[in-house]
């Protein structure tokens, strides 16, 4: 049966929803796809609703192929995140969870090739930072911004460009890259290394000038990304934040109190620039908009002093421009004018929507 044959039923499903993003299969209703930021269903005669029987079969399918630990998580916690391939399809990072005691599942289909800088329209500072020898560069947003395609743009390019060691530590690996310029060694939490922290603390003694480790989010991990910095590594890696000033602080509050002004002042030593971006509305779809902050004497000497409220740092980026410095409404300023964007869309998005609506009062009066 059709419902058995997953594979085919993927393929099926991608067929009949056209272009999109995730793909949610949850019981009581049919198969939906988010697009653009909204829900719609995809229509497939036969499966109007699903059934608790329908998703669960899913679900053990895709752990079936899933690394052990998957199996291990969703019996222990109700939940598992990895990769999923499927010959001829595509490749799919697949999330199970466990919702009023019946099953569902989230599918994002993972382009095969890895896009460009150019073709994601991301700032020239993101190809300035992959030109860096050493240090930290973070790329921010919240969930479902592009954080991790933003990171696998970067290494593409550290790839095309550069002769040298590229290791990443991804739970799980999304984007496959063949060697070329560098070499690239790719481990995926539970089948090449235990954990992310135990990943990135092995990196450390293979050799390897770039580093990426898809996302930062314990003590441990916080105190091994300054470490390779200091070491003379070049780390790219993830943290969740709205802001700049968000992302900063939470990278920060991962050390315990009595650890945080020394961080605070190692991680000023060590991060050269820190991209925040979110997913907004333009005119051809959905494309980063993206915060960025790079190492400066005024940028260091605010890290340093510790003022993150996101207001004093939106300051300093607006203040920075002419030092690649760019602040979120900045950049929703430039797309407008550019007609890349509504004005609408952007103070809908504007983390100060009367400041930016004054600054484009001259294109209303137009």
């Amino acid at each position: 049966m059709l419902y058995f044959d997953l594979p085919r039923f993927l393929s099926e499903t991608l067929t009949a929803a056209g272009a999109g993003g995730d793909l949610l299969f949850t019981v009581g209703s049919p198969p939906q796809m988010l697009v653009d930021g909204g829900i719609r269903a995809v229509p497939l005669p036969g499966l109007e609703r699903l059934t608790p029987f329908q998703t669960e079969a899913m679900v053990l399918h895709l752990l079936a192929m899933a690394p052990p630990n998957a199996a291990h998580r969703w019996r222990q916690h109700g939940a598992a995140h990895f990769a999923y391939s499927v010959p001829g399809v595509s490749r799919f990072r697949a999330a199970v969870f466990s919702q009023r005691g019946s099953c569902a599942v989230t599918l994002r289909a993972i382009p095969e090739r890895v896009p460009t800088l150019a073709e994601l329209q991301l700032p020239d500072g993101v190809r300035e930072a992959c030109g860096e020898r050493s240090g930290i560069v973070l790329v921010n947003g919240p969930s479902s911004s592009g954080r991790t395609t933003t990171l696998a743009a970067m290494i593409g390019e550290i790839n095309a460009t550069r002769a040298c060691h590229v290791e990443t530590i991804e739970d799980p690996i999304e984007y496959l890259h063949r060697h070329a310029v560098a070499t690239v060694n790719q481990r995926e939490v539970g089948i090449d290394t235990p954990s992310l922290a135990q990943g990135l603390a092995d990196a450390l003694r293979h050799g390897a000038q770039v580093l990426m480790v898809s996302s930062v989010s314990s003590p441990e991990e916080a105190r091994l990304v300054l470490e390779a910095a200091e070491t003379g590594h070049l780390v790219l890696t993830s943290v969740r934040g709205l802001d700049t000033a968000t992302a900063l602080a939470r990278l920060l509050c991962l050390f315990p109190p009595g650890e945080r002004e020394e961080a605070r002042s190692r991680a000023a030593r060590t991060l050269r620039w820190s991209f925040t971006q979110q997913l907004v509305p333009h005119k051809d779809g959905r494309r980063p908009v993206v915060e960025v902050w790079r190492a400066t004497r005024a940028t260091v000497a605010h890290l340093m002093e510790g003022n993150l409220e996101p207001s004093a740092v939106a300051d300093l980026l607006r203040d920075g421009e002419n030092q690649s410095l760019v602040a979120f409404d900045r950049a929703l300023e430039r797309s407008v004018r550019a007609g890349l964007m509504t004005r609408e869309t952007a103070l809908a998005v504007a983390a100060a929507p009367r400041q930016l609506e004054l600054r484009l009062l001259d294109l209303r009066e137009g």
